[in-house]
């Protein structure tokens, strides 16, 4: 590494994913950003494949930084990455997306630009199908894949809003301040928890902080075919509902003005009646799925 400290702090956090690690790495590298002015971090969490000999070839780029993290868990990883970084801002790619060269460039105009300054700031992340999406992915089953869509324009988000933790940076000292990533979430290896990134917006919410989304910061991300499949939602809702349950215990006691609790609208035994039916009866497959994917939430948090 040279000696001179970095802006920026990109961080990829991989497990098992050597199809896609590579081409990761690359759009992380090639930037219009100046390489003098940003580190890339790949952490490996605990891969059993070939992840090692893929950063192997990228041993000899000044700006390129490998480590080993053998507790499994994305949180675990993220967090690792966080210790190791020596950049104002830290952030995350995911392993199975691409960054446009305009990436970094983004991150730095998006703190450097707004007042007051953010402490998150993020940007689009597109997905990339391998063949026409079923009519039956509507928007909030799109935002499950990992889409993120709010615009053309840069600006502040309101405390409903979310950014993709796969594609969003930080205020590295405020984000070490609120303790990274609650360890008790996230993805760990087959297990599809999730909630780590919600938790920590609203930590860093109920600290004043802000959250701002840039569309130059901008990545495509990859729709896995195994996911374009009902069953694949079923499971990432049940787990949805679990990790739900989980962060409400983490987060008890956090109270803030500008928090926006979700709330379902309707009474909640007609609302499930509602969708017993549409699950089992409705004729609309779309409407019949999206009802087993709310059950399959509900389940989640009862269990």
């Amino acid at each position: 590494m040279s000696e001179s400290v970095p802006l920026v702090s990109a961080v990829i956090c991989t497990h098992n994913r050597e199809a896609y690690l590579d081409a990761c790495i690359r759009s992380a590298l090639e930037q219009t950003l100046s390489a003098d002015r940003y580190e890339l971090i790949v952490v490996n969490n605990a891969s059993t494949d070939g992840t090692p000999a893929i950063c192997e070839r990228y041993t000899d780029v000044p700006n390129f930084r490998y480590v080993y993290e053998a507790e499994p868990g994305l949180s675990h990883a993220r967090n690792r990455g966080m210790q190791e970084a020596r950049g104002k801002y830290v952030g995350y790619l995911d392993d199975d997306a691409v960054a446009l060269p305009s990436w970094l460039s983004g991150v730095v105009n998006a703190f450097r630009d707004p007042k007051p300054a953010p402490v998150w700031v993020g940007g689009p992340i597109e997905l990339q199908w391998h063949a026409p999406a079923p009519d039956w992915v509507d928007a909030e089953l799109r935002v499950a894949l990992g889409e993120v869509a709010l615009g053309d324009h840069p600006r502040f988000l309101n405390p409903s809003e979310r950014l993709g933790g796969g594609n969003s940076f930080f205020n590295r000292k405020i984000l070490e301040k609120a303790g990274g990533f609650d360890t008790r979430l996230g993805r760990k290896k087959n297990v599809l928890l999730s909630g780590e990134e919600t938790a920590l917006q609203h930590v860093l919410q109920s600290q004043g902080g802000k959250l701002f989304y840039h569309p130059d910061i901008h990545i495509l991300h990859d729709a896995h075919p195994d996911r374009i499949h009902p069953i694949w939602f079923y499971k990432r809702y049940y787990w949805g509902g679990k990790s739900d349950k989980v962060m409400a215990k983490a987060l008890q006691g956090l109270e803030h003005p500008d928090l926006v609790l979700e709330k379902a609208e309707g009474h909640p035994l007609f609302r499930l009646l509602s969708h017993f039916f549409c699950a089992g009866f409705h004729l609309n497959k779309a409407k019949r799925i999206r009802s087993r994917v709310y059950l399959s939430y509900v389940a989640g948090r009862l269990l």
